[in-house]
C-alpha cells in the first residue's frame, strides 16, 4: 500500500494545528490573565494558595472550604418530593342579600273624616287624593291600618310591614 504524500507547507501546517492545539488544551483559560497595563501582583501567586482569586485563575484547583460532591449528590436537592400541596380553601360562602324592606309610601296626609262611625283618611298621591275608609286597601299596595292624631298607619302587603306616614 502506497502511503499519502502531502506537501511540505501542508505539513508545516498540520504539525502547527496540532502543537497549538495541545498547547490550547493544558493552558488555563485566559478570563484570569489580567489585562496589559493591569498590577501583575497576582502572577506570582500559587494556584495552591487557596484563595478565591486562585480558583478563578485555576478552575482546576479546589479551594479548601470547597466539598467535592458527586454528580448525583447535586442532583437529589432536584430530586426530593415536592413540598405538599395546601388543601384549596373553600370558596367564602356567599352573603345573603339583605331582606327586602317596604317603600316609603307616596302619599301625603291631607286630612281626616269621622261620619256615622266611620273613619275615612285623605291621602294625596301625586296630582288626585283619595279618600280611604280606614281598613280599605289602596292600589292593592297599601292598606290603611288606623289612624290617630300624630300618625297614619299603613300596612304594605307584599311584605306584610308597616310603614307610618306623618300627621301635620
Amino acid at each position: 500500500m502506497k502511503t499519502p504524500v502531502f506537501s511540505k507547507p501542508l505539513q508545516a501546517a498540520l504539525w502547527l494545528t496540532a502543537v497549538l492545539t495541545a498547547l490550547a488544551l493544558l493552558k488555563p483559560d485566559g478570563s484570569g490573565v489580567p489585562a496589559a497595563g493591569a498590577p501583575a501582583a497576582q502572577e506570582h501567586a500559587s494556584p495552591a494558595g487557596g484563595s478565591a482569586a486562585a480558583a478563578a485563575e485555576a478552575p482546576w484547583v479546589r479551594v479548601p472550604e470547597e466539598t467535592w460532591t458527586t454528580p448525583e449528590a447535586r442532583q437529589q436537592p432536584a430530586l426530593a418530593p415536592l413540598a405538599p400541596v395546601p388543601a384549596p380553601v373553600p370558596p367564602p360562602v356567599p352573603m345573603q342579600p339583605p331582606e327586602p324592606t317596604a317603600p316609603d309610601p307616596a302619599m301625603s296626609y291631607l286630612g281626616r273624616l269621622e261620619q256615622d262611625g266611620r273613619s275615612y283618611v285623605f291621602l294625596g298621591t301625586g296630582a288626585d287624593p283619595q279618600v280611604v275608609e280606614v281598613g280599605s286597601a289602596i292600589d292593592g299596595l297599601w292598606k290603611v291600618e288606623k289612624v290617630t292624631a300624630t300618625q297614619v298607619e299603613l300596612r304594605y302587603l307584599p311584605l306584610n310591614q308597616i310603614r307610618f306616614i306623618a300627621v301635620q
